[in-house]
């Protein structure tokens, strides 16, 4: 019997502490309203429905569990959440109590999928984030896997959507801390269990697909909204690596209020209502999204090319039983056309090991800010650290540019 076994008939679904619930939601409400403007819209057919819900929500920002819990109240939800938010030393102490359930993100976990089913059965209502991440422009992630509408049939719950308008903005993945400005939160009815019964997946998955497309820098502009901070720019070059002038990759910076790069100087003031304004001989684009998707432009044409491959020098940690993240070993982590992975020795026992997952299997992957990427073969999840401090963000989009072509999927 393997780990991922053992973890499936130990781990029986529960509803959420009541006791617990009722302490986090007040204390959300109120953090919700200090840290951000929330706002809520809420589809009234909801309360005429007597559950079990499956709760599905677009992932743009940290608050998006905290405000599904706030929209759905008094619903109580078991929140379907990668393997690593277990390792979270704020997490540990109530993740039992909280009725958490843990998922392999970006890959067909059956254990999961079965415990989520149980969940149901009993009467549970989950809240899930089928992207399995959060946006890091600020748009839907470009894959939405056809697998999602065939879950919710298997589920058979009513199936209610929600989604943050404006909540990139006020917390952007690259960004430490909060943005004071509206975030309102939109919650339906998507689809009722007699709905779901009746229509085909291609139906389901069609209506899926149009309510997990956003673009909030997009939304910002047009509701010309101000995300109040004294450093909106800080923490943009996690992403924005590229220069638009001279195309030097990882040397631009970012200053409290502008991207520079430090080879040619070209500067881009981004503001509060998420403009982007080069200074005079420099040049940028207008939007994040836009300066995103010129990186993506650029690594299409380095993966097109034959001798395509990528590799530096990381230091690998793996999740032990305690949940914790330990420095096991070092190596090369690396790229080609066909897989991505990790060749380096074990520190205790100098073995040499290799560790690849084929890129037609992995749609994207868990990017960290400070520089390490995740991959979970199993149960078991393996943090590279990059040496250099550098290029999560360039694997990030190599690994969903590889994915998107070996699939013959479209360039939008």
């Amino acid at each position: 019997m393997d780990k991922t076994e053992k973890q499936e008939i130990k781990f029986t679904p529960r509803r959420p502490s009541g006791f617990l619930y009722w302490i986090l939601v007040p204390l959300v409400q109120l953090l919700s309203h200090i840290l951000i403007k929330a706002r809520f819209v809420r589809d009234e057919r909801i309360k005429e429905r007597k559950g079990p819900f499956v709760v599905i929500g677009t992932h743009t920002c940290i608050m998006d569990v905290a405000m599904m819990m706030l929209a759905m109240k008094p619903v109580r939800l078991n929140i379907v959440c990668g393997r690593d938010v277990f390792t979270w030393s704020k997490i540990k102490p109530i993740q039992k109590a909280a009725g958490l359930i843990p998922i392999n993100q970006f890959e067909m976990d059956l254990g999961s999928i079965r415990t989520m089913k149980r969940a149901v059965e009993a009467g549970c209502s989950l809240s899930l984030f089928p992207e399995g991440k959060f946006t890091l422009d600020g748009k839907n992630l470009y894959y939405l896997p056809e697998s999602l509408a065939k879950l919710l049939r298997l589920l058979d719950a009513d199936v209610v959507f929600c989604h943050n308008y404006g909540g990139y903005c006020s917390r952007p993945r690259w960004y430490s801390g909060f943005k004071k400005g509206l975030v309102t939160n939109k919650s339906e009815l998507l689809f009722t269990r007699e709905e779901l019964k009746s229509l085909s997946t291609e139906e389901i998955y069609a209506v899926l697909k149009s309510k997990f497309t956003f673009n909030d820098n997009v939304y910002q502009r047009e509701n010309h909204l101000r995300y109040k901070c004294k450093d909106p720019a800080s923490g943009l070059h996690y992403i924005l690596y590229k220069c638009p002038k001279c195309g030097t990759e990882y040397e631009m910076i970012s200053t409290a209020r502008h991207l520079v790069c430090e080879k040619c100087g070209n500067t881009v003031e981004y503001t509060e209502y998420g403009e982007m304004i080069p200074s005079e001989g420099s040049v940028g684009f207008d939007r994040i999204d836009l300066w995103y998707e010129y990186e993506r432009e650029s690594a299409r044409e380095e993966i097109a090319a034959d001798d395509f491959e990528l590799r530096y020098p990381v230091t690998w940690a793996e999740e032990d039983d305690t949940n914790t993240y330990r420095d096991v070993g070092e190596g090369d982590f690396y790229i080609n056309k066909e897989v991505i992975g990790f060749s380096g020795k074990r520190y205790a026992t100098d073995e040499d090991v290799v560790i690849e997952i084929p890129l037609a299997k992995q749609p994207t992957i868990v990017h960290k800010n400070y520089e390490a990427i995740d991959l979970t073969v199993g149960t078991q999840i393996n943090r590279f650290y990059f040496r250099d401090v550098r290029y999560s963000a360039k694997f990030n989009i190599l690994v969903e540019e590889s994915y998107r072509k070996l699939k013959g999927l479209p360039v939008e």
